[in-house]
């Protein structure tokens, strides 16, 4: 369990809080690339707590800004984008995708108070299918992060983003919760197609798989110069073991666990405030092109046009208490929906000081220590863990079966280059 005032720092992230300030001195994804056109319609992007607007400008660039215009406060996202700049519909003030204000008609043609009208915006860099921001002070920026996934080509990735109804912290601990698969994804049988004609990956985790057929799991958890290695080990057969790992990449990524032979997976929780957050879902293919249309499947994941659930509370997410009994554990289809429903279940910000966690909560244990102490040391002046680029560009979840007479450290180590340096400690 946190203490109150622990709770209140792990989730509360506008400007001027310790976490928001934090994660403000990281890169953000922010949107998707093809979310935006060319002097198409503006985008609204809330992140920690900040009503932003994104667009595309007529040159193709693209401008993260402030929703509200500097002049009286109305919202931009009615504005005209063209000529390369959006333009209040108010009283026709324009601005760039550096926020400069480009056109004063308001004004008269030799006033010289264009020249003192800034928009707040955020840089942008467009890599890989998404739009990333950085919202933290500009001598500060770091390197835009390098994930092994951005080198793929773009058909071995599939690219989400859905808005979540719960704080960042609740979606982000039930990625490093290896338990949870075991009963929230079960299915109970291998079927290939119900009786809907919907294929079976979407009613849950293949009963075979490790991460389902043996709980409770052992686990382990390694400190890496990235955030932390989570390590589960369960019994593959009579001979061999099966071990997982989860890496939590400080501060809000996560790579879930994978087999050999399975596609990759990335995730981010990013806070759109401290009631909601986005989560990005990258699925890829290491060799080949991903097949979207399964993957669609086993999600489940119905978005409007707000990138909000179909499938939500006020519908109780479609459970089926009929496929509860015999099919799946949760008589919901879809993993991500079944995900969705656990944490948002929990109310909009779960009360951790009356929780009793045990040993399958030790991933997300040690993820809130990281994240708190981290935190408490930046309020202190500690400049925030840097990420090496060169750990991330080959960093993801792998999975292996070996003897079970070996210890974890032996069967599945932690790779060198992943070790926290000794003059980092």
């Amino acid at each position: 369990m946190l203490s109150k005032e622990d709770n209140q720092l792990l989730t509360q992230t506008d400007a001027g809080t310790p976490m928001g300030d934090l994660f403000r001195r990281y890169w953000i994804p922010a949107l998707r690339s093809d979310e935006l056109e060319s002097d198409g319609e503006p985008v609204r992007v809330k992140l920690l707590g900040e009503s932003l607007v994104a667009f595309r400008d007529t040159e193709g660039k693209v401008g993260l800004v402030d929703e509200r215009c500097p002049h009286r406060g109305t919202s931009l996202y009615y504005g005209i984008n063209e000529g390369c700049g959006l333009r209040c519909m108010y009283h026709g003030w324009k601005f760039n995708t550096d926020g400069e204000c480009v056109e004063l008609p308001s004004e008269p043609e030799e006033s010289k108070f264009r020249e003192s009208i800034k928009l707040k915006a955020y840089p942008v860099r467009e890599v890989s299918g998404i739009v990333w921001t950085y919202m933290g002070p500009e001598d500060e920026m770091p390197p835009l992060p390098e994930f092994y996934w951005m080198s793929l080509p773009q058909e071995n990735k599939l690219i989400e983003r859905a808005w979540q109804d719960c704080n960042y912290a609740q979606a982000m601990e039930n990625d490093l919760d290896f338990v949870h698969a075991a009963f929230l994804h079960k299915a109970y049988d291998n079927q290939s197609v119900d009786s809907d004609g919907v294929l079976s990956t979407d009613l849950g985790i293949d009963p075979d798989h490790p991460l389902v057929k043996n709980p409770p799991v052992k686990q382990h958890v390694n400190e890496t110069n990235y955030g932390r290695r989570c390590v589960a080990v369960g019994i593959g057969d009579e001979t061999q073991n099966a071990f997982m790992e989860i890496h939590y990449i400080f501060p809000f990524y996560t790579f879930p666990p994978r087999f050999k032979g399975e596609d990759g997976m990335w995730h981010a929780f990013i806070p759109r405030d401290d009631h909601s957050c986005w989560t990005w879902d990258v699925q890829f293919k290491h060799d080949g092109a991903i097949d979207v249309e399964a993957q669609h499947a086993r999600r489940g994941l119905e978005l409007d046009e707000n990138l909000r659930k179909i499938k939500n509370v006020e519908t109780d997410y479609d459970i089926d208490r009929e496929l509860q009994k015999t099919k799946n554990f949760t008589g919901i289809r879809g993993i991500a929906i079944q995900d969705h429903m656990a944490t948002e279940a929990m109310g909009p910000i779960v009360d951790r000081t009356n929780e009793r966690l045990g040993t399958s909560d030790l991933p997300v244990i040690q993820m809130r220590r990281l994240l708190l102490r981290q935190a408490k040391a930046f309020q202190q002046g500690t400049e925030p863990m840097k990420l090496d680029n060169e750990t991330l560009k080959n960093l993801y979840s792998e999975g292996v079966y070996d003897d079970n007479t070996k210890s974890w450290e032996e069967a599945f180590p932690l790779k060198e280059a992943y070790k926290v340096k000794e003059d980092a400690k």
